[in-house]
């Protein structure tokens, strides 16, 4: 079963093209976990996380500068080469700095004509979503809501349907049981043995963000019961917390790395993981709101509540805490891509945060996403593991 879910870590264009023929179904990319995947399996379409690459860059240096991050640099390189061609829309959501402005530079690399009248897209090819950094208070679900709407009926256009409360109700009744079938995933990390690693974990999950979920969640039932049944990981094996990164094969190096040097990831704040599906989507209110409500409560560097900003990293932490519960952990290491704002200006905070809280060591890495970079990250890991065995 392990295989299948590698397998769309690895070919995961081939694979979803491969998926878009048979079913003759379109496909729509988005580059956050904040966007609302629900609307968009509700309207008959495949959401697919677009994510970045290892390879050297080719033609992005034309249109972003060399300091912008490297995860986005990386997105739009492979969508300058034609890698995204076979995307039937693109979803923005106005996250961090430099993910808000990739629809403006999605239109330069990778331009796709479609019907207009008087000039303007009738079912536009980029969908932007303006969600708020202020995931609290007065005006806020209201704001989203308005958003969600609009863009609903987009959708509902590129589709010449209408998305009813009804057929919400059924998608989240989907994305519910793959959230339930996640957290019975994290359990077996939980364990003061796992029985399966962390870089295991990140193919399971990073294949359930490019297929459909109920074929995911199919998977994940006989997959589940096998995990039941395996002996722990042998040998004494060194707890980590890892967050930041990106989600892509990048960041699944980081795993690799890690489970090398004698350490295993037991969890992670990566945008994909706990920061996404800590909990399920609310039944007893309108589908809609409940959906409005579910990505309020991502709790990413980009957001802050309704507190003024000296407060702003106790609620980061605190989400942190609530996903380690019944966890245990010996060190935390932050993986953050060169020139990234939001992580970099949080993480002198939550270090302290671990070493007082959690009485751990963090271990700063950061890279532009070029293969060179594994060595150095490789021997950083190596002493963090070491210092932490004493």
């Amino acid at each position: 079963m392990r295989k299948t879910f590698e397998a769309w870590l690895e070919n995961r264009h081939e694979l979803v093209k491969q998926w878009k023929d048979e079913k003759q179904k379109k496909v729509f990319g988005y580059f956050c976990c904040v966007a609302p995947e629900e609307l968009i399996y509700a309207a008959d379409i495949l959401p697919m996380k677009i994510t970045g690459s290892s390879d050297p860059v080719e033609v992005v240096d034309k249109h972003v500068v060399q300091y912008a991050c490297p995860y986005a640099r990386s997105i739009l390189d492979l969508a300058g080469r034609g890698v995204y061609d076979y995307l039937n829309g693109v979803v923005v959501c106005n996250t961090c700095d430099i993910l808000s402005r990739c629809g403006y530079y999605m239109r330069m690399l990778a331009p796709h004509e479609k019907s207009t009248v008087l000039g303007v897209e009738m079912t536009p090819y980029i969908l932007y979503i303006n969600h708020p950094e202020k995931i609290s208070g007065k005006g806020v679900h209201d704001y989203l809501k308005g958003e969600y709407r609009i863009f609903k009926q987009q959708l509902e256009r590129e589709q010449r349907i209408i998305i009813t409360d009804e057929k919400m109700s059924e998608v989240i009744e989907i994305y519910n049981e793959h959230y339930d079938l996640m957290e019975q995933l994290h359990e077996f990390r939980r364990k003061d043995t796992p029985v399966l690693s962390g870089s295991e974990a990140f193919e399971v999950e990073f294949s359930s963000l490019l297929m459909p979920k109920e074929d995911h969640n199919q998977l994940m039932k006989p997959y589940l019961d096998g995990l039941s049944k395996r002996e722990p990981l042998s040998g004494d094996t060194v707890r980590l917390y890892l967050s930041g990164g990106g989600v892509d094969q990048f960041t699944y190096q980081i795993y690799r790395i890690i489970e090398e040097c004698g350490a295993q990831v037991v969890a992670e704040d990566i945008g994909v993981g706990k920061s996404y599906m800590h909990r399920k989507i609310a039944t007893d209110i309108p589908p809609l709101d409940a959906i409005v409500d579910h990505r309020l409560d991502v709790h990413c560097p980009h957001t802050m509540s309704a507190d003024y900003y000296p407060h702003k990293n106790d609620e980061r932490f605190g989400f942190i805490k609530k996903t380690l519960e019944g966890n245990r952990i010996d060190g935390a290491v932050f993986f953050v891509p060169l020139y990234c704002e939001c992580r970099n200006t949080e993480y002198p905070r939550l270090k302290d945060d671990f070493r007082n809280d959690f009485d751990v060591p963090s271990l700063y890495l950061d890279s532009d996403y070029s293969q060179g970079g594994f060595d150095e990250m490789r021997a950083k890991v190596e002493a963090f593991v070491e210092m932490i065995r004493g």
